[in-house]
């Protein structure tokens, strides 16, 4: 969509052709990655989200019935994916005589996080040795996932914010160049309409790379590298 407005825009201010056409081999150049941004927010957004939802009812499960294996076949069918494939791996490495833990440990390895460990961690110490007092540490560490699920759906959110209004600005700037363009051309000042189309085509390009990053912007994991193991 925003290629097409770069396109609209140099059509509207009258670019030559030569002008144009590098336009549109830039920007189709760039729709790769604008479509590889894209799919990355929305496949990072599934993964979390998913992730997330399997661990509260992992969670959950095992409170109410502290063993590992059936909590974890109890919640493997709601997952899908590369999070399904290592849900089965970990039930496999148990029902071929393993030790939990080691299959825990390549878990854990996969969702390299502090409160996947924390979790995980706490199961197998319930499993190995029991307490009576496992369910208050589970609680605190259902609440760190839901406060984990708040911030990060916030944080997504300003950087969604912030995207929609680096293209506005950009939009704007096409606005105001349009106004300055007319005004040009009705008071005859400009002298050389060669380096005046050069000019905005530079001007026009600039601001496609504007889109470019506003887009690379929301493309980052969505767990923080800083909170991985």
């Amino acid at each position: 969509m925003e290629l097409l407005v770069i396109i609209l825009v140099a059509l509207g201010f009258k670019l030559p052709i030569n002008y144009i056409g590098l336009l549109v081999i830039l920007a189709l150049g760039l729709s790769p990655f604008f479509i590889q941004f894209n799919l990355c927010w929305k496949r990072e957004e599934r993964d979390f989200y998913q992730l997330t939802d399997f661990l509260q009812q992992f969670l959950v499960s095992f409170k109410q019935h502290p063993k590992i294996y059936s909590s974890l076949k109890e919640c493997i069918d709601h997952t899908e994916g590369e999070l399904r494939n290592q849900i089965a791996l970990w039930i496999n490495e148990i029902e071929n005589g393993g030790y939990p833990k080691i299959g825990a440990q390549k878990f854990i390895q996969y969702q390299s996080h502090f409160i996947v460990s924390n979790l995980i961690y706490l199961m197998l110490a319930v499993e190995n040795y029991g307490t009576f007092n496992y369910i208050e540490g589970l609680e605190i560490i259902q609440n760190d996932i839901e406060d984990w699920i708040e911030d990060t759906t916030l944080f997504k959110s300003e950087q969604n914010k912030t995207k929609n209004q680096i293209q506005i600005l950009a939009l704007f700037a096409c606005g105001i160049a349009w106004m300055s363009h007319n005004m040009l051309f009705q008071t005859n000042m400009i002298e050389s309409m060669h380096f005046y189309y050069f000019s905005l085509f530079i001007f026009l390009v600039l601001i496609l790379f504007t889109f470019f990053f506003s887009y690379k912007l929301i493309s980052v994991p969505w767990i923080v590298r800083s909170e991985r193991l």
